[in-house]
Parts: C-alpha cells; structure tokens; sequence
C-alpha cells in the first residue's frame, strides 16, 4: 500500500506558488474580474438606492416601498448571476490549481481553462453541494432539540458546555467525511470523469495522515492569522506615527463624516476599497493555492504512478 507523505503534501501549495508566481498573480486578477465585478454591480445597484433613501429622509420624506423596489430589482436580478460567477470561479480556480499540481507542463493560459475536466469538476460540486445540504439537514435535526434542552438551563456556562458536547459528533462526522471523500474533486479533474464513492478506496489506510494534513493546514492558518495581524498592527504604527490620523477622530466627527452625501464619502474612500479588493483578490489566490493543492498532491502519491498522473 501506497502510504501518504505528509508533510509533502501539506506544503505543496507553497511548491505551486513558488513555481508559478506570475500565474498566481493572473488568477487573482481572475478572481478580481470574475468574482468581485459582479459582485460590485449588485452593491452599485444597492447603493443608489441607499443614497436616495438617504436623500429622502434627509428633506424629511417618509421612504416608500416603491423606492425600495429598484434594490430588491437588482437583488434579485443579480444573485442568479453571482451563484453562477461563484461557481465558475471556483471551478476554474480549482482547475488550474489542480493542473499546476497534477500537468505542469500543460501550463498555457496560466494554467486557467474551462474545458471537460472543469465541467465534471462543476457536477461534482453541485452534486457534493446538494448532499451536504441534505446531510447538514439531518443533523440540524437531531442537534437542535438538544441545543433547545441546553437553552432550559439558567447557568450559560453549562448552556454552552451541552451546546458543545452536542456539536462534537457533528464535527466528526464532518471530519471523517472530508477525510475519505477529499480526492473525489482531484481525481475527477484527472480522470475527466464524474468519481465520489472512489475516493473512499483510495482514501483507505491513509485516513489519519490525511487528518494531519487537514490539522497542518489549520496550524499554517493560525500562523498565517498572527502573522498578518502584526503587519496591521506595524501599519497602523507607522501610520499614526506619520502624523497622518492626527486630528479629532472623535464618534461626532466620524458620524458627521457619514452623514454627508453618500458620493462624497464614496469618494473618500474609494481609493482604500480599490486597494482593499486588490489585496482581497491577491490573498484569496495564495489561499486558494495553499488549500487545494495538498489534495492533488495526495492524489497524485496515492495514485501510485511512478510518472505523475498520465
């Protein structure tokens, strides 16, 4: 039996990232125009028509519900398209990472297609989206008599002990779970083909490395937490010490600020949401890389192909 390697496998997103920086890069630009343009449409259409509330209620008109209805119009209108953004996004970022793991050579588009490989891949969410839902279900049912029973009790302390012991069973099943059916997505990427119940031969006799590689994964988030909130932290020093948020920064002024014309302090801040959403589009790349290439790497050792996958 093929055993994992564990560490290999953990760290390979950092392999990809360290191979291929320009096409991390160009996937962030990806996710940029893909996933977060049409999220920005919906919130256009959302802000207009706060602004005119806004504007109503400032010459003293009472909002009515046909000023509402442009809102819930481009609600509407654009969550369709934003689970469908979503999704390709997903798929094709999955895809390419799949790819730089599983056929690096096959490198042209920065690795980003949308062929048969990403259409499977597509089914298998969907299909994989509609069990969880159906399995988070059955648990919410037996989970949530509990939880009210934990409510009787006056003490919170014992509340949120009873609520924790109940959401422990869940937690495992969920674990395990992930555990036996995570090389479904790589290996139907590989073999272009619809697999789930494969997943858990393969996946057998290997269950307790692939927990390390889920535990190794959670330790580089935490690192990964600290690391950046004491970059905040330094830039926000480096900030006040520059003088540049000297002032009075009082609740008054800051409400005052808010206050004004939705435009004028859409304008002052645009620059920090464009510069929030680059560093968002970057972030969501290297962690997307850094989560999904440890299962194409798994798949690749348990495949057991000397040559990679063919």
């Amino acid at each position: 039996m093929v055993k994992l390697d564990v560490v290999k496998a953990a760290f390979s997103g950092f392999g990809v990232i360290g191979r291929n920086p320009l096409a991390v890069l160009v996937w962030a630009l990806f996710v940029g125009v893909v996933g977060l343009l049409p999220a920005f449409a919906l919130f256009g259409g959302i802000f207009s028509t706060v602004t005119e509330l806004i504007a109503a209620e400032q010459r003293g008109v009472e909002p009515t519900p046909e000023m509402v209805m442009p809102m819930l119009g481009s609600i509407f209108a654009l969550l369709p398209v934003l689970m469908l953004t979503g999704l390709v996004v997903r798929v094709v970022m999955t895809g390419a990472i799949y790819r730089a793991v599983l056929f690096p050579k096959d490198s042209g588009w920065f690795y980003l297609r949308l062929g048969a490989r990403e259409l499977w891949l597509g089914l298998l969410f969907i299909v994989v989206g509609i069990i969880g839902f159906a399995l988070a279900m059955v648990m919410m049912a037996v989970v949530v008599p509990l939880i009210f029973v934990a409510g009787q009790n006056a003490d919170p302390l014992v509340q949120m002990v009873m609520v924790r012991v109940a959401m422990l069973p869940v937690y495992g099943v969920m674990i395990f779970l992930f555990v036996r059916f995570c090389l479904a997505f790589p290996m139907t990427f590989a073999e272009s083909n619809f697999r789930l119940m494969e997943s858990w031969s393969m996946t057998r006799g290997n269950g307790w490395r692939l927990l390390l590689v889920i535990l190794l994964l959670i330790a580089m988030v935490i690192v990964a937490e600290v690391i950046l909130g004491l970059i905040i932290l330094a830039a926000v020093a480096a900030v006040i010490g520059a003088g540049a948020m000297k002032g009075d920064w009082s609740e008054e002024r800051i409400v005052a600020f808010f206050s004004q014309d939705p435009s004028v302090w859409v304008q002052s801040l645009l620059p920090w949401i464009i510069g929030g959403s680059v560093i968002a589009c970057i972030l969501t790349a290297l962690m997307a890389v850094i989560f999904t290439a440890p299962w194409a790497e798994a798949y690749r050792q348990l495949r057991a192909s000397p040559d990679g996958v063919a």
